[in-house]
């Protein structure tokens, strides 16, 4: 039975990345990546701060969407179905070993994520590789939006953790950040990226979970809003995008995604 938990929660998480599963790598465009080149911008000078932070600014007000209403409805989908489980969470009811996760606490923080970006970005722009670069720049941007809003949600829900250790439970601000950059990895490479890092998504998700630190219901709408966050910053990813929609059918729906070119 605890082994049958284990494997709906691994994959309740992996389903989370269903509103993503449909966007394609951008194709190669070499004047995109040329043109955008000016916006791949850190803090560093006037004018190249401006720019970053005004894409930052943007992707703020981008996140309030009808894209972003549907993520988090799936989502919340998601959570409805982890509910039963969230009991389940409290003292490690999951029976899952905490030294086999113990990995997952650390490279799924915001400082580990928003550091391994920085690297990347700073390594684009030493080995002048700007499509590099502009991962980099797009990961930090959705660390900073997911976690802008993670943590306004956690000091307005303020639900206590698992462990009782503060109020500041859901939703789960690790999930949050390694969806967000894995998330940002599919839509730049495509699924060579996507399914190992969305894996390791959910790798976090559990020990969360594990370490008692959160219950099921945090870490699956702290995945949602993750993936919401860099499905904003990649708005514009290859200049095309998509519709969702649900059909019913006979004994159940399917869900069709439909691309829009500009």
């Amino acid at each position: 039975m605890n082994f049958l938990r284990y494997a709906a929660c691994s994959v309740i998480a992996l389903a989370l990345a269903t509103p993503a599963l449909a966007q394609e790598p951008a194709p190669a465009d070499t004047a995109r990546v040329e043109t955008s080149t000016a916006d791949i911008t850190l803090p560093g000078s006037k004018v190249e701060s401006g720019s970053f932070f005004k894409l930052v600014g943007g992707d703020f007000k981008h996140f309030f969407s009808n894209d972003t209403a549907r993520v988090l409805a799936f989502t919340s989908i998601g959570a409805i179905a982890a509910a039963p489980w969230d009991r389940k969470g409290v003292n490690n009811g999951f029976n899952i070993p905490t030294t086999l996760f113990e990995s997952g606490n650390i490279m799924g923080s915001f400082a580990f994520q928003a550091g391994v970006a920085f690297g990347g970005y700073g390594l684009g722009k030493v080995i002048h590789n700007d499509k590099l670069a502009m991962v980099g720049r797009d990961v930090i941007r959705a660390q900073i939006l997911s976690q802008a809003i993670v943590q306004s949600v956690k000091v307005t829900v303020r639900r206590e953790r698992p462990d009782a250790s503060n109020n500041l439970s859901f939703p789960s601000g690790h999930s949050a950040s390694a969806f967000a950059t894995a998330t940002v990895l599919q839509r730049h490479y495509g699924w060579k990226a996507g399914v190992p890092a969305y894996a390791f998504g959910s790798y976090v998700a559990l020990a969360r979970m594990a370490w008692n630190r959160h219950h099921a219901t945090d870490v699956v709408m702290g995945a949602g809003l993750g993936i919401a966050s860099a499905r904003t910053v990649t708005m514009n990813l290859g200049g095309s995008k998509f519709n969702l929609g649900v059909q019913p059918q006979a004994g159940g729906a399917s869900i069709n995604f439909t691309k829009v070119y500009k």
